[in-house]
């Protein structure tokens, strides 16, 4: 007579019924997650309910349980995993798992920036660290504009319009154009967007970019007034098309500075007790400065990583 060890039924029926969801799962389109969280409890309820039919149906006095040694073992190693997937779900961590799966990375076109501006505004000043590639160009028109694209994570808000990633405020004469900090999300590791802008700004006013830390592109071309760079990244300098321009270095290394017409402040030996020659300290702090046509205009570049000029034509 075969003996009824107790786990083996269990042990069928759950495979049976998870085989069957994972099928209906892949022809509904059904979330796999879900098939996953229900399967394991119903292994224990099927469990529970064999003992209770064993023991009711056994015409022993004192009925002894015989179990399925390996069914039970499988059937502890799921439980113990269902148990940790609970914990997982109530904590956040599957939520936080199911969102990293579902991330993508999108790059999408920023709100543009356009503002005509009076005769009044004679300095226009942006700030900020939201933009990591940054293009700025002289126009002639007495107008400001920005554009470009941002690239995020799929689950983070969109940009609407311009005021979500801008602050913009005239105080007198001059124009403060802030760039807001995306915000990112922190998951298995931190989400970022990160933004790619162009700025058109008039060459009859005087433009200040403090801090920003981007890499930046200046096309200043037929300039007419002052431009102050200080705090940045990679500094990209064109000055082909701009032919009355000072351009001044402070705290900044220079590319291929031996190959362009540059003039480095006489520092005295004294200042570095290390140096055996004024070369030696221009090279250690090359602050210098670079004239093209008459120079009445002038381009500031400080405490910021590298710049590289092109003033080929």
């Amino acid at each position: 007579m075969r003996t009824w060890r107790v786990g083996t039924f269990s042990m069928g029926l759950s495979l049976l019924f998870l085989g069957v969801f994972l099928l209906l799962s892949q022809i509904l389109d059904w979330n796999i997650t879900t098939a996953l969280k229900l399967w394991w409890p119903v292994i224990l309820v099927v469990l529970g309910l064999e003992i209770l039919v064993y023991l009711f149906l056994s015409k022993q006095e004192k009925p002894y349980l015989n179990f399925d040694l390996f069914s039970i073992v499988i059937v502890g190693i799921l439980g113990t995993a269902g148990v940790i997937m609970v914990f997982l779900q109530t904590s956040g961590v599957m939520d936080l798992i199911q969102d990293e799966i579902k991330k993508e990375a999108i790059t999408l076109d920023l709100p543009a920036f356009n503002q005509d501006i009076s005769k009044d505004i004679k300095r226009v000043v942006v700030e900020g660290d939201g933009i990591e590639q940054f293009r700025v160009e002289g126009i002639n028109e007495r107008n400001v504009s920005m554009f470009g694209t941002y690239r995020q994570d799929s689950t983070i808000e969109k940009i609407e319009k311009a005021e979500d990633y801008l602050t913009i405020t005239d105080k007198g004469d001059t124009l403060y154009i802030r760039v807001k900090e995306r915000p990112h999300q922190t998951g298995l590791y931190e989400d970022y967007s990160s933004l790619d802008a162009t700025l058109l700004v008039p060459t009859d006013v005087q433009l200040e970019l403090a801090d920003l830390w981007s890499n930046i592109s200046l096309n200043p071309r037929n300039l007419n007034s002052d431009w102050k760079i200080a705090g940045t990244g990679e500094i990209g300098l064109d000055i082909r098309e701009t032919d009355n321009v000072r351009v001044s270095v402070q705290n900044t290394d220079i590319y291929n500075k031996e190959d362009q017409n540059w003039k480095f402040a006489k520092l005295d030996n004294d200042i570095d007790g290390n140096a055996d020659s004024v070369s030696e300290v221009e090279v250690t702090t090359p602050n210098a400065t670079l004239e093209k046509g008459k120079a009445e205009n002038h381009i500031y570049v400080s405490n910021s990583d590298t710049l590289i000029l092109n003033n080929m034509k």
